[in-house]
Parts: structure tokens; C-alpha cells; sequence
């Protein structure tokens, strides 16, 4: 489907398939806090068996025990870590499988506070999420930056 027909018969983020998506990240800034907060079987929840996280462009996990891993490593080298909800925008394609974002990620690491943009989409089946597709970029932190960067 061309972009402007997709775009043109898209619905505001909202409804059951937004909820898979922001459910997820809700559960994922909670889980992010505690040392044994991201398992398998709350991956599971929100993600396919074959799940896949593509990151700019490049495969960072795929399935359950990847994903897990993937995000425990991300937990162990940053103090905090926090997907700004509600997302900046966003939309559902017409048959509900994709969802488009366009949110922030807050992090602080031994390094000072980073700030990065994403935006991309997730693929929903069966209800849960099969794919998550994002580019990132660095924001700046502070004055300069974009307001959802200075909390």
C-alpha cells in the first residue's frame, strides 16, 4: 500500500492494538526497575514466540530468551531507563496489525543522561507483538533539546 493511502486510511493510536503496544512499554518502564524484572514469561506476555527487534536497521534480538537477554544487558549498564508515555504520536494502520510511533527514551548511565528519538512500528499477531522496527537518534539533553528530554 502507497504511504499516503496508508496514511490517509490510518486511525489515531488508540483502541486494542495500541493497548498491546503501550501495555508493553508500560510493563517495560516497571519492569526495568527491578533486578528480575524482565523474564521470559514476561516477554511472553506482550511478544511472539519469533518475536524480532530490529534497531536501525539491524536485527538486535529475535524470540523470547534473545529478548530477555537483550534487555537484561541494556538493564545491567544503565542506572535507568524510561520510554516516555504516552507516545509523541502515533497511529494504527487501517487493519489494525501495524503501529506507528514517534516517541522519546530517556537513560542515565554512568556517562551522564542520554536522550534518544525513535520512531517506527510494531507488528501485531495473534495479539502480540511479532515485530518492533525502530530508528533512533540521539537528542540533546537540556535547554537545547526537546522538552521530553529534560525530565
Amino acid at each position: 500500500m502507497p504511504l499516503q493511502a496508508a496514511a490517509a486510511s490510518a486511525i489515531p493510536i488508540s483502541g486494542a492494538q495500541a493497548n498491546v503496544l503501550t501495555g508493553m512499554f508500560e510493563w517495560w518502564n516497571e519492569a526495568i526497575q527491578h533486578p528480575d524484572g524482565f523474564t521470559e514469561a514476561g516477554f511472553a506476555r506482550w511478544f511472539t514466540d519469533d518475536a524480532r527487534l530490529v534497531i536501525n536497521g539491524k536485527l538486535s534480538a529475535q524470540g523470547i530468551p534473545a529478548l530477555t537477554a537483550h534487555f537484561r544487558r541494556i538493564q545491567a549498564r544503565t542506572d535507568s531507563v524510561r520510554i516516555v508515555l504516552p507516545f509523541r504520536d502515533g497511529f494504527v494502520s487501517a487493519d489494525g496489525r501495524r503501529i506507528f510511533t514517534y516517541h522519546f527514551i530517556r537513560s542515565l548511565s554512568p556517562n551522564g543522561p542520554v536522550c534518544m528519538r525513535a520512531m517506527g512500528y510494531a507488528d501485531l499477531r495473534d495479539g502480540r507483538i511479532a515485530t518492533i522496527h525502530l530508528t533512533r537518534a540521539e537528542e540533546p539533553v537540556g535547554p537545547e533539546g526537546d522538552p521530553a528530554c529534560r525530565a
